[in-house]
Formats: structure tokens, C-alpha cells, sequence
């Protein structure tokens, strides 16, 4: 714990990053905008199981679980700094695998779905090893690949998982030439279209580990904000610092520590 602590307290002086200021509560509900009714006619409507759920860590939209007030507390910081920055598309990465980019992500999205100002979608662009569908129980059959080959439309890939005011855009089947495709004038389309049909929605991308592809350096371009989640015992000094240096500083707005050690006041009722 003290060893990834030093590693970002380092990082952050090398960076000297300047901290955003937080927008005070009665102003954020003065300028923000009401959700628009989202339909999902176009969308394929499944119902996900909460026991798949419990089962993968996903306890975000689960009222009997403690641990989903820390992502309410991840959620408004984040949602003050993307509104302080203008932002709708949040990157999240890590520096390896395995350090939890992935939960991070749909624990996170669910719990901006569930603010009354935001809609959500969710995006697998984790090409080479996508998983989201995994953790919510859905079908790899269709994704992003289908897209890329001009099998499917955007639309026609889309999912709707029974959480209201979300939606998840899989990646579908593993793409191993993934930098290639990101790199295409058809993902820069898409890209844009994703940021700018919907202005109060909160685009979360679940981007691959910085350290392993070229993956998410190339999209990276593309988002608003980026968060580096990192674990406790697993992710090096060196590994925290490099990534750290390798997001844009206006970009970067901060780390989560996952597989945390330390006993957690959240287990305990409020």
C-alpha cells in the first residue's frame, strides 16, 4: 500500500499537476441538463442476472451491498472534474492485466446511470481481450468486430442490459490486429459519433493496459479524461509512474487503488 502510494505521490510532483476545482453542488444543479428519455427500440434487450453479478464483483447497482457507496464517491468526483473540463468520454486503463481496468469500469458506469442528470454507455475497447460482456453475463456472439468487418451496424450491436439509462456497446469476438482497426478512419467516425449524439452522456471506454499494446495510446486521442486503476502488490512503481507520464496531463484526472489490503469502513453501516 505505502509502495504504490510514494509511486503516485511521485508521479503527481513530476507531473505538478494542477488539481481541478470542484464545482460546487447547487451550481452542478443549475447547468445540468435534464436526461432525455432514451428508447431502445433499436437495441437488444437482455435481462442480466443479479447473481452473475454478485458472482463477478459487480455491485454498483446493489442496494445490500456497502461496497457500491465507494463507487457513488468515484462517481461524483469523476463527474465534477468531466463537467469542470467540458468532457463526456471518460478512458479507463491500467498499466498491466489483471489490475481490475475492467470491474472499475462497469462498476463505475452503473453507478453514473443511476445519477438522475446522466445516461450511460458503455464501450468494450479492449479488442484483444474483451470481457465485459463476461462480468455481465451477455453473449460474445456480436461486438465492435461485426462493425469493423460491415456486418452490423452500430445499432444493431448495441445492448441493453436492464439497468435503466445504460447501455454496452461489446467489442464481440477478439480482434488481434486490434491497433490497426483503432487506427481507421471508420473508428475515428464512430468515435465522434459516440461522443456527440447524446451531450449528457457519459461515454465510459474500458481501454486495454497501456503497458502491453499500443492499443490505448492510439484512441486516447479521442476521450476527454482518462483514470489509471492500479493494484495493491501487483502494480510496480515503475509501471504506475510510466503510465502515469504516458497520459496527457490535461486528460489525466487520477488513479484508483483496486485489491486493496487495508479494512474498509464501507463494509460497516452507515
Amino acid at each position: 500500500m505505502e509502495r504504490i502510494k510514494k509511486a503516485l505521490e511521485k508521479a503527481q510532483q513530476q507531473r505538478q499537476e494542477t488539481e481541478v476545482q470542484q464545482v460546487s453542488s447547487h451550481k452542478t444543479a443549475g447547468v445540468a441538463k435534464k436526461t432525455e428519455q432514451i428508447k431502445y427500440s433499436n437495441t437488444r434487450n437482455i435481462e442480466i442476472s443479479e447473481t452473475v453479478l454478485k458472482k463477478n464483483r459487480i455491485i454498483a447497482g446493489l442496494d445490500d451491498d456497502p461496497r457500491s457507496d465507494l463507487y457513488k464517491i468515484l462517481r461524483t468526483k469523476v463527474l465534477q472534474k468531466m463537467q469542470a473540463n467540458k468532457g463526456n468520454v471518460l478512458a479507463i486503463t491500467s498499466p498491466n492485466r489483471g489490475e481490475g481496468k475492467s470491474i472499475t469500469a462497469i462498476n463505475l458506469a452503473i453507478s453514473i446511470a443511476m445519477d438522475a442528470n446522466y445516461s450511460v454507455l458503455l464501450v468494450d475497447l479492449d479488442l484483444r481481450r474483451p470481457s465485459i460482456h463476461s462480468y455481465l453475463g451477455i453473449s460474445a456472439e456480436l461486438g465492435l468486430s461485426d462493425y469493423f468487418s460491415g456486418d452490423k451496424t452500430i445499432s444493431e450491436l448495441l445492448v441493453h442490459p436492464g439497468l435503466e439509462k445504460m447501455v454496452v456497446l461489446p467489442a464481440g469476438r477478439a480482434i488481434k490486429r486490434s491497433s490497426d482497426l483503432l487506427s481507421m478512419p471508420k473508428m475515428l467516425e464512430l468515435a465522434s459519433e459516440l461522443k456527440q449524439r447524446y451531450p449528457d452522456r457519459i461515454v465510459v471506454v474500458d481501454l486495454p493496459p497501456l503497458l502491453q499494446t499500443d492499443d490505448a495510446m492510439i484512441y486516447m486521442p479521442n476521450v476527454d479524461a482518462c483514470m489509471l486503476v492500479v493494484a495493491e502488490g501487483e502494480s510496480s512503481e515503475d509501471d504506475v509512474k510510466q503510465s502515469i507520464v504516458m497520459i496527457d496531463e490535461k486528460k489525466y484526472i487520477g488513479t484508483v487503488l483496486n485489491k486493496s489490503a487495508e479494512d474498509n469502513s464501507a463494509n460497516d453501516e452507515y
